[in-house]
This record gives C-alpha cells, sequence and structure tokens, in this order.
C-alpha cells in the first residue's frame, strides 16, 4: 500500500490567536505530544468539516512549536 501524503502542519496565526488544523482522526495524539513537550495548548476543538483547531497561548513560541510539528509523526 502506497503511504498518504500528508500536508504539513503549521501554526496559523489570526491577530493574537495562534492555533493549528488538524485532521480530526489526529488532533487528540498531537495536543498530547504538544502537552509532552509543555507547550500550553487548549484540547481539540472540532469545525465539523474533517478538521480541528488545538488553540495555543498567545504568547508561544511559534517558531519552536513549528520545529515540533515537524518532527511529529
Amino acid at each position: 500500500m502506497a503511504k498518504q501524503k500528508t500536508r504539513a502542519l503549521t501554526i496559523q496565526i489570526d491577530g493574537k490567536r495562534r492555533y493549528i488544523s488538524v485532521p480530526a482522526g489526529r488532533a487528540n495524539d498531537l495536543h498530547t505530544y504538544l502537552r509532552s513537550k509543555n507547550v500550553r495548548s487548549s484540547p481539540p476543538e472540532p469545525a465539523y468539516s474533517g478538521v480541528d483547531y488545538i488553540e495555543l497561548a498567545a504568547d508561544i513560541d511559534v517558531d519552536r512549536v513549528q520545529a515540533l510539528l515537524q518532527d511529529w509523526f
């Protein structure tokens, strides 16, 4: 079976809000991973479109979290 290519996760910024759009089936795992790395984030919120949103603390180090996202599988 061919490996399905997934879109890289990125932090999205809207004003003071920082969040990650995650496929719904993987959002809880990502939230657990981020919390294990001491990243303050809210539990995933469903968007009813197959995507959940994980909101990050406003003062988060965006570059550090983006690096963590690149390491997450």
